[in-house]
C-alpha cells in the first residue's frame, strides 16, 4: 500500500465507517476489512491515529482497527502476516509521543501498545520499557501521565503471561524497575498530600491519577515480579509504607469538603 495515495482513501473510509446511514456504513466496512491484509496499511492507520487535528471519532476507529490487527496478523505464522520491517517501524511510531489529548483514545493506544509488548517485549521491542520510564519522568503533564497509563497496561500485560521463560523475563523486569516505581509511587502521593493540604483541587486530582496508576503497576510487580516477595526487602519496604501513606491519607480527609464547597 504507498503511503501517500493511500492516506486519503483510507480516511475517507474510516470517514464513511463512522456514519449513521448503513448505504454509506456497510461498503466502507468492507473495503476496510480487504485493506486489513495490505502492507502498509497498518502504518496509515498509525498516521491517522496520531493526528490530533482529524475528527476523533474517525481517530478512535483507525485505533481499533490496529489494535485488533494486532490479533490477527502481528504474530510471524498468522496468516497474511505484518512484515517485519513494517513491524519495526509501527513499534518506532507508537512510542515517539505520548501526547494524545482525548483521555479514551489514550487509553485504547495504551491498550494497544500493551498488545504488541505481550508479543514483542523484550526481545524484539528492547526500547520499550526505557523510553517509558524515561518518560514517566517528564515534567510534561500529559506526556507524564499518558508514559504512566501506558507502563501501566504494559506492566499488567506482562505479567499476565504464564509460561515459564515469560514469568522469569517478569521477574527480571520487576527487579530492575521495582525500586524506581517505588519512588515514583512515594512522590506522586507526596505531590497529591501536599496539594491536598494547599488545597490545590485541580493539581491534587491529577497527583492522584498519577499515585493510583503508580500503584496498580507495584501491585503487579509485587504480586508477579517475586517468588518469594517476603523475602525482598524492598518488597516489604513497600508494603510497610503502604500503611504508613494510609495513615496520612486519613489525616488529610478532613481538607475533603473544602473541595466541596
Amino acid at each position: 500500500m504507498d503511503m501517500d495515495s493511500a492516506s486519503s482513501v483510507v480516511l475517507q473510509a474510516l470517514t464513511q465507517a463512522t456514519s449513521q446511514d448503513t448505504a454509506v456504513l456497510k461498503p466502507a466496512e468492507e473495503q476496510l476489512r480487504q485493506w486489513e491484509t495490505q502492507p502498509g496499511f497498518y502504518s496509515v492507520l498509525l498516521n491517522i491515529f496520531n493526528n490530533h487535528t482529524l475528527d476523533v471519532n474517525v481517530r478512535w476507529l483507525a485505533v481499533l482497527y490496529f489494535k485488533n490487527g494486532i490479533d490477527r496478523y502481528w504474530r510471524r505464522v498468522a496468516p497474511h502476516a505484518l512484515s517485519e520491517e513494517e513491524k519495526t517501524s509501527l513499534r518506532a511510531g507508537l512510542i515517539t509521543n505520548f501526547n494524545e489529548p482525548i483521555n479514551q483514545i489514550a487509553t485504547q493506544i495504551a491498550v494497544l501498545i500493551a498488545k504488541v509488548a505481550r508479543l514483542d517485549c523484550p526481545r524484539q521491542w528492547p526500547e520499550l520499557i526505557p523510553i517509558l520510564l524515561e518518560s514517566v519522568k517528564g515534567h510534561d503533564g500529559l506526556l507524564q501521565h499518558r508514559a504512566l497509563l501506558t507502563f501501566y497496561h504494559v506492566t499488567k500485560t506482562l505479567a499476565s503471561k504464564r509460561l515459564a521463560q515469560d514469568r522469569r523475563l517478569f521477574q527480571d523486569l520487576a527487579s530492575g524497575i521495582y525500586s524506581f516505581a517505588c519512588s515514583l509511587w512515594s512522590h506522586h502521593t507526596d505531590c497529591f498530600l501536599q496539594q491536598v493540604c494547599a488545597r490545590d483541587e485541580a493539581a491534587a486530582l491529577n497527583s492522584l491519577e498519577r499515585t493510583l496508576l503508580s500503584l496498580k503497576v507495584l501491585r503487579k510487580l509485587t504480586v508477579h515480579g517475586f517468588q518469594d516477595p517476603q523475602q525482598n526487602m524492598e518488597v516489604m519496604g513497600f508494603l510497610n509504607a503502604v500503611f504508613e501513606r494510609l495513615k496520612q491519607f486519613l489525616e488529610c480527609c478532613k481538607y475533603f469538603p473544602l473541595f466541596l464547597t
